[in-house]
């Protein structure tokens, strides 16, 4: 049996441990299953240059399982096995196993990038979900972009909807968001502030996917 463990990363794909290359080659499996909970989920495996990732499903185990912020996941399988007990560690509000709260960090939403709102500089419409963490006083959420810099993204209202539209658009441009990315907002209840990462959808070389499984 090998164990190996990885960083969840800002992007929806993960490295294959080292592990697993010495059980696989040369016959590399398309799809892994991740049991995660008792819940299976189906990962495709892509292959990049002399690398290989899980990546296609990543995304749907991550909203399910409300794995938002950045952890540390443990894959265990038998040899030449391609089904993965899958254990995560890190500040999750959802798991099963309660651990004791380190941050008053908690994810609020996320959206998905659409290529109507990259090619129309759409505004971002805020969910029902932000609404507790905003006040009627104030006009503007302070977003905390790091090394302490705080942004004020100026909310107006539209047909009775919550709105963000220029801070929205400058976003977009600085993070460079293609339609696929998704990005994740955050609440720190202590210090009031909000926090925004990006999560890059990663595009695979089909050719060269094609030509490994052959």
């Amino acid at each position: 049996m090998n164990t190996s463990s990885s960083n969840a990363s800002d992007v929806n794909v993960i490295e294959v441990p080292f592990a697993y290359h010495r059980q696989w080659f040369p016959n590399y499996p398309t799809y892994v299953l991740f049991d995660y909970e008792g819940n299976k989920h189906f990962i495709k495996l892509h292959k990049y240059a002399n690398r290989f990732f899980f990546g296609d499903g990543l995304k749907e185990l991550r909203r399910t399982h409300g794995i938002h912020e950045s952890v540390v996941m443990r894959f265990v399988a038998w040899d030449k096995n391609t089904t993965f007990n899958v254990d995560v560690v890190g500040p999750l509000h959802r798991q099963t196993h309660q651990r004791a709260a380190t941050t008053t960090r908690r994810h609020v939403f996320t959206i998905d990038v659409s290529e109507d709102m990259i090619q129309h500089n759409y505004q971002l419409v805020l969910p029902l979900e932000a609404s507790i963490y905003l006040t009627a006083s104030k006009k503007y959420m302070i977003v905390d972009r790091g090394r302490g810099r705080h942004h004020e993204w100026m909310i107006t209202m539209n047909n009775g909807l919550s709105c963000v539209s220029e801070s929205w658009i400058h976003y977009s441009a600085d993070c460079h968001l293609k339609p696929g990315d998704e990005v994740v907002f955050f609440y720190n209840i202590d210090q009031h502030l909000w926090e925004v990462l990006y999560r890059k959808q990663v595009k695979w070389d089909q050719e060269e996917d094609e030509a490994d499984s052959t």
